[in-house]
């Protein structure tokens, strides 16, 4: 999990009232992944220096003055702040764990320093608040029972913020915490990507012409047969489309013999287009699951994701001939989420070349889409999240926007 929160920027902050367990829920966060560590905000100010980094009134005013940061607030005659360039080493480093008390900050993260952050309120009675105070020493008991008072008030206050997650620390232990926040995250941190095969991630088109070019060639068959054979076989080919070619042009092969030769042919010829293996295998290695949905035959469609070596760098592949829908159903779309243990009602991206089955049928499921254009103009309807000229370039917005 560290390395792939790392790539994806993604973050904790634990929100609650003092003494509502932000340390003990962090130092088992750490026990449970070394990644984890807390986000030592800046404090200017008298009173404890653990867990924070101590400043000056020189270094808060060169923040400011540098719009370096993100919040700051004031409480028990300090100034603490979170600053952007501590969460930049931060997040180079691992998965911060902040700790906030004030809604107002949490906003204000999330709104300054975009990443796939994950809010988590820690709450516990205000008795518990004075038990654990005095038992572990503090001389401030009075002030902190103060800002829970303040923490509840803040709360009230903001009716229409809504945790990621809330925990009762006062019933759950601290490593029970962690456990739930580390799985909230890891889906936080993980989106589903669904993409078109033929013409997305491979050049089917390619594959294709150059089959048809060489049959033509071996039987002298000229070039208007070829091109009505390659216009046939442009979009989908299967036994019928052979048997109408072999009707119609008086081929020299039987469909059966045709369909025969193509599948192992075409399977052993189609490659994907360039840098695809490898940002696919970049997509998972970033916490991403990733799945491919094609319309076609079983045999030869897993023929190719083999050859291609697209089976390597995917979590699932669902083909409409074992799902029994073709896009653009729905159904087929909710087969390939289910495939990687996820749901449609979460979201996601659906990428692909084909207008209707991959856009439209994409939009309808609920996802986000992008349109693979190959330099072709949007052939009209509502248009896709995001037109992209290759597969590379839809990787790289879907990376960028799924957080």
């Amino acid at each position: 999990m560290s390395e792939q929160h790392a790539k994806r920027g993604v973050g904790v902050i634990l929100y609650g009232p003092p003494a509502s367990g932000k340390d003990t829920v962090t130092r088992a966060l750490v026990a449970l992944d070394p990644a984890f560590a807390l986000f030592a905000r800046v404090k200017v100010g008298p009173g404890r220096s653990t867990g924070y980094r101590m400043g000056s009134p020189e270094l808060l005013a060169r923040l400011r003055a540098a719009d370096a940061v993100v919040y700051e607030n004031s409480r028990y005659d300090a100034v603490y702040v979170t600053d952007r360039p501590g969460l930049h080493q931060a997040f180079a480093a691992g998965t911060p764990v902040m700790h906030l008390g004030q809604v107002e900050g949490v906003r204000a993260v999330l709104d300054g320093y975009p990443a796939a952050w994950l809010t988590v309120l820690l709450w516990c009675p205000r008795e518990a608040t004075a038990a654990r105070s005095v038992g572990r020493g503090d001389a401030d008991t009075p002030a902190r029972l103060a800002a829970w008072d303040a923490t509840h008030a803040d709360l009230e206050a903001n009716p229409d913020f809504t945790f990621d997650l809330t925990i009762r620390t006062d019933t759950v232990s601290p490593e029970r915490a962690a456990d739930q926040i580390r799985q909230a995250l890891a889906q936080r941190g993980s989106s589903l990507i669904l993409t078109d095969f033929d013409d997305t991630l491979i050049d089917r088109h390619a594959a294709v012409a150059a089959w048809v070019a060489g049959y033509c060639a071996e039987y002298t068959l000229g070039a208007v047969a070829e091109e009505r054979m390659l216009d046939a076989m442009r979009v989908r080919t299967d036994p019928a489309t052979f048997e109408r070619l072999a009707a119609d042009l008086g081929l020299p092969d039987s469909a059966e013999a045709l369909w025969a030769r193509y599948e192992p042919e075409l399977a052993a010829s189609v490659k994907p287009f360039p840098g695809t293996v490898e940002a696919l295998a970049s997509a998972r290695e970033a916490g991403h699951q990733v799945v491919v949905v094609t319309n076609g035959g079983t045999e030869i469609q897993r023929a190719k994701l083999q050859t291609s070596g697209i089976a390597e760098v995917v979590d699932a592949v669902c083909i409409s001939e074992e799902i029994g829908a073709r896009k653009p159903s729905r159904l087929i779309f909710e087969a390939a989420a289910a495939s990687v243990a996820r749901d449609l009602s979460e979201g996601g991206w659906m990428i692909g070349d084909n207008a209707e089955l991959d856009v439209v049928g994409g939009r309808e499921a609920g996802l986000r889409t992008v349109w693979i254009s190959h330099g072709r103009p949007w052939p009209g309807g509502p248009e896709p999240d995001y037109s992209a000229s290759n597969i590379l370039d839809a990787l790289e917005h879907v990376l960028g926007g799924a957080q």
